[in-house]
């Protein structure tokens, strides 16, 4: 939900390691049993209680099968997301990211990743456990609601994250959103609302956004004003809301798409907005199904290898920036399991993460050559390979021989074993693109992982590329049409410039 909890994903488990020193320094999850229960979106590791991590997975299942049913099955389509479940919050505290040398304050969080997707929380029956879960599905909406990334202002993201953060499944056919907040209301009894206009303005820099002592007001405000246009009493607004997203798509800005969406005027919005806090009456949004999603998460569960909990959390300390830790953990698994794949696989994976691209490629092909199966090892291997053959400006020319087919091969495999991981198709498409042997297929690939990515604009400029060197100026022109738009970074729409004006240099309009 806030800055602290934005670390680069994956996870999981607890071996017993102290993260600062390498040593053993918790016993008792080392005499734990860990085991991993899949779900059809969720792997979750754990040595908790087998009965609390089932109904875990049954509502983490439950969100996103909701979710799916009343949007689309495209929006819920991601890389498997990993779940680390501690029994409690003690035992999770040591792996917890770090925020001023000191474990973050958060009673769980759920993190992005290119390649994973990570949600870190202590089990049901810690004192945190339905905090946890409003945590998880704050940031889980972030991850469905993707497509709206590049549109919409921060305090409607969060806004409509803390909306779905209250989901309750009731009965099979029914769940509900947008239920009171206790610890806003509080906040927001006792500060002052912000100027709309000030919380419109608050972005990714704002001390608003990062300083904790003022954190707390946009939160409390981006759900109180989200909450009353999507669930409030006054139906005139609920209606018209919907066209904001349209008119934002369209490169109105923000505040002028707000009043032109409600056709009315700001301080018209804060006075209702007041009078809604007031009034106090906060009414839940109750959805219907068409399927009954009451039924318990179908799931497989398996113990987990010594080695995959050693990488597990070495991995998770790399995706959180505590690179010297995670090297310990796959050094240590290199030592103690030297046949397996997995140490290679994590020393690559850090090296790659550090830019030390030599590094990468040489321990992921030994994790290759020991049997790895991982679509991220094959896809980091050629994104590493590629890399390498790139000018001093990260410009790149065509490639030959056993080099092309070697990072052409590494990525096909990585998209066998992984279909939906976007980043895979993305490079296929544009190394085909600057191949330029097979432009249907790069055109094919890109547009499959814009699917996958909506949020993505880069991808769609690298589908523009490949379609201007298929001689399509029309299609190309299309598709850099939302490049152009005022919202999108200025570096990106720059390029989407310039790559417009050679087309029509090459192509004249009629």
């Amino acid at each position: 939900m806030n800055c602290c909890r934005l670390w680069l994903s994956v996870a999981l488990v607890v071996f017993g390691i102290s993260a600062a020193s390498g040593q053993s320094s918790n016993a008792p999850l080392l005499q734990q049993h860990w085991f991993e229960v899949r779900t059809v979106h969720f792997n979750i590791f754990s040595c908790g209680n087998p009965d609390d991590v089932r109904k875990l997975a049954t509502k983490l299942e439950q969100f996103c099968e909701s979710y799916a049913l009343l949007t689309s099955a495209r929006a819920v389509e991601s890389p498997p997301i990993v779940v680390m479940a501690f029994p409690d919050e003690e035992s999770m505290k040591p792996f917890l990211p770090l925020y001023q040398g000191q474990p973050a304050n958060l009673a769980g969080f759920f993190q992005r990743g290119e390649n994973e997707n990570l949600i870190v929380l202590a089990l049901p029956g810690s004192n945190s456990a339905q905090t946890g879960m409003e945590v998880v599905f704050h940031e889980y909406t972030h991850l469905l609601m993707r497509r709206y990334d590049a549109i919409w202002p921060l305090w409607l993201k969060e806004g409509m994250a803390e909306v779905y953060s209250t989901f309750e499944v009731s009965g099979g056919y029914h769940v509900f959103v947008a239920r009171p907040i206790d610890h806003h209301l509080e906040l927001l009894a006792n500060e002052p609302l912000m100027p709309l206009r000030e919380l419109f303005a608050v972005n990714h820099d704002s001390p608003q956004y990062n300083e904790r002592t003022l954190q707390g007001i946009f939160y409390a405000e981006s759900w109180l004003l989200t909450d009353f246009l999507v669930a409030g009493d006054n139906p005139t607004f609920k209606a018209r809301f919907g066209q904001f997203t349209t008119l934002l798509s369209r490169g109105e800005p923000p505040e002028q798409a707000f009043t032109n969406a409600l056709q009315t005027t700001l301080p018209e919005v804060e006075a209702e907005l007041h009078a809604y806090l007031q009034r106090g009456r906060f009414t839940p949004v109750e959805l219907t199904l068409p399927a009954d999603v009451s039924a318990p998460a179908m799931s497989a569960s398996s113990a987990i290898p010594p080695v995959l909990v050693y990488y597990r959390l070495g991995d998770e300390l790399m995706r959180i920036g505590r690179f010297d830790d995670a090297k310990n953990y796959f050094a240590q698994a290199q030592k103690l399991f030297p046949a397996s794949p997995l140490p290679y696989e994590g020393l690559g994976l850090l090296a790659a993460e550090q830019n030390q691209h030599e590094d990468a490629i040489k321990n992921l092909a030994e994790s290759l050559q020991h049997g790895s199966t991982d679509f991220l090892t094959h896809y980091v291997y050629a994104s590493e390979k590629y890399q390498l053959t790139a000018d001093s400006q990260g410009r790149y020319t065509p490639l030959k021989g056993e080099d092309a087919s070697e990072i052409r091969d590494e990525l096909r495999k990585s998209i066998a074993l992984m279909p939906n991981f976007g980043p895979s198709r993305e490079l296929l498409g544009f190394f085909e693109t600057v191949q330029g042997e097979n432009l249907p297929e790069a055109e094919k690939q890109l547009q499959l992982a814009i699917e996958l990515e909506p949020e993505n604009l880069a991808c769609q400029f690298s589908l523009a590329q490949a379609q201007f060197r298929n001689r399509e100026p029309a299609a190309a022109r299309s598709t850099l049409k939302p490049l152009l738009l005022p919202y999108v970074d200025a570096r990106l729409r720059n390029d989407a410039t310039d790559l417009m004006h050679e087309i029509n240099q090459e192509f004249p309009a009629n």
